[in-house]
This record gives C-alpha cells, structure tokens and sequence, in this order.
C-alpha cells in the first residue's frame, strides 16, 4: 500500500517505509512571518471554516469562542497534542527553545469574497502571543502555517457528510444507469476526515471504527463507481500508550470497506498500519544515561492529521450499478 501524508510532517513514524510527499501546505514548524494572515480562499465560508476547525489541532490549537464565521482558539491549554507536535517538530530538526510552536491565540474571521470572477472567502486569521514570554523564549508567528493549512484541507476535504450521505457527492450528469464491472485490486483513494491520536485513545482498543472518505472519484469504463466523499470505513486492532522509559505510543488499524454509488458496501483491503510515535535523543539520552529517573521520559505519542490519504485496494469481483 502506497501511503501519501497531504499536510504537515506528523508525530507518526511508520513500521514499515511508505512513500511520503511533502504537505499540500508548509510544516507546521517554526514561523518568522507576519503575525497575520489575508487570503482569498477559492470556497464559500461555510466550507472553509469547516476546514479551519479540522486544520487547528495541527497546531495544537483549542477552540475558545466559535460565533458564526468568526473563531479563537487558544494553543496554551493544549497541553497533551501540544506536546505531542512539538516533539514532531524537535524530531524534524526544529530546536528552538519552543520547538517551532510558541504559545499563543488565533483570532480568525472568514467572510463572502469574489476575486477575478471566482466566488469564494476572505480567510483573515490573527496570533497574538503573550507579552511577559518575550521573544527569546516565544519563538515564530503561527498565521501563515495555520492559513496554508485551513487553504489545503478547504480544497482537499468534500463537503459532504459521508455518515448523512455515505454515497458521496451527487453526480451533474448520471447518464442512464447500467452495471459496470468492478475489479478485485481497483486502487481507491481514501482520506480521514478527522485527526487521530492516542492520547484520546484507550489501552488495547480493538474494533472501534474509523472514518475515512474517498478522495476522488474511482471511474471503471467511463463510468463513477465510486464518488468523491464516499464514505469508507476501517477499524483499530490496538492501541498501546506512550509510557515512561521513552516507551512511544502505537496504533495499529485496518481498512473495511467503501461504498459505491448504489450503495453497495464493497470491501477494501491492504497490509494494515502499525503507527508509532517519534522518538526524540533527549528521551533517550534519559532513558539510556538516567535509568532511574527514565519513568519520568515517556514516550512519543502518535498524531495523524486530518487530510492524511492512503492507497487501498478493493478486494473481490463486484456488478456496480452504475448512474445513480
């Protein structure tokens, strides 16, 4: 299975070696630019504030006040995802003494816009960190990697609501309906809708599902079997948490099934992810040179981001009915 991480560098470190790509937007990581941001999103509002929402915890940020299209969120109270990006970032190379995530606040306020004919939004998105910190200790502005961010996952996300509709996004032209061989082996993209991490996770869990939607639309012989925003599902099969003596985090989970323009459930599968946390050379260095001590290093925990894609694969022959 070929996996593709579409936004920031995450705490997940693979077992084995999948292919990555750079994020669709920039790391998250140590910033020196403005303190604020203005761009035009090519999205309605509504569409890109439901990007926001899902693009904030890639900064360890909370929501503290969520009035219509207007949003602060706060990444001080953030404690456990916090850190658990922050050791991404130290793991990435970012060794400031905030490791490219300063404490701060995000004012954001999204409204109609219309730019060379395109109708979509003004994104403005503020941070404003405390005073008493100070710079030397309070490193980088959050504004612009919070924008790429919110910019990406507007585009990459569907709007639809794959558990109120697991079909997917509706079709202009269905043309007339007919059944459409689907092969064993077809590849489908499918991406999660919402970030995963283990600090929300218990010890062990096994069968709780995970929801995913389809990336793009899977078309067999000119016609779409599959639509865009189809809802897909898979399951965790463990769960272990970050413990101390630098013992990471793991999460373990497989895929089930995706659903096809007539509903049909057809099974989908691969080898399965066995998700680690990052391990830094201070939890180590602890661990190794300060046994005693080394229950007070736990170990990383593991954090996926929304937007995050995998290749799958469906699994046996299946008639779709296609045009509906």
């Amino acid at each position: 299975m070929r996996r593709f991480i579409y936004l920031f560098l995450s705490v997940a470190v693979l077992c084995r070696l999948h292919a990555q790509t750079p994020p669709c937007g920039i790391l998250i990581v140590h910033s020196e630019g403005q303190k604020t941001d203005e761009r035009f999103v090519p999205a309605p509002p509504e569409q890109v504030k439901f990007a926001l929402l899902k693009a904030l915890p890639a900064v360890a940020a909370e929501v503290k006040k969520n009035q219509g299209l207007h949003i602060e969120a706060d990444i001080a109270s953030a404690g456990q995802l916090r850190h658990s990006i922050m050791q991404a970032n130290h793991d990435a190379g970012i060794h400031d003494s905030s490791d490219g995530l300063p404490f701060g606040k995000f004012a954001v306020d999204i409204e109609s816009a219309n730019q060379g004919g395109v109708i979509g939004s003004q994104l403005h998105i503020k941070f404003d960190k405390p005073a008493l910190l100070g710079a030397a200790t309070n490193h980088g502005n959050l504004a612009q990697p919070l924008a790429e961010e919110t910019a990406c996952l507007a585009k990459l996300l569907s709007t639809n609501d794959p558990t109120a509709n697991p079909r997917g996004l509706a079709l202009d032209n269905t043309g007339v309906s007919r059944p459409v061989g689907l092969p064993g082996g077809t590849p489908v993209k499918v991406l999660l809708r919402d970030y995963l991490s283990s600090t929300s996770l218990k010890n062990g869990s096994t069968g709780q599902v995970i929801q995913f939607e389809v990336a793009e639309d899977l078309v067999v012989d000119g016609a779409t079997l599959v639509r865009r925003g189809a809802l897909a599902t898979g399951h965790f099969t463990g769960v272990a948490k970050a413990k101390g003596y630098g013992r990471n985090a793991e999460v373990a989970f497989v895929f089930d099934s995706v659903t096809a323009v007539d509903g049909q459930s057809i099974p989908i599968t691969d080898e399965g992810e066995n998700v680690k946390g990052g391990r830094t050379n201070s939890t180590l260095a602890v661990a190794l040179l300060l046994p005693t001590l080394g229950w007070l290093s736990t170990g990383a925990n593991v954090f996926i981001p929304a937007g995050t894609i995998y290749e799958v694969d469906t699994s046996g022959q299946h008639t779709i009915q296609a045009g509906l």
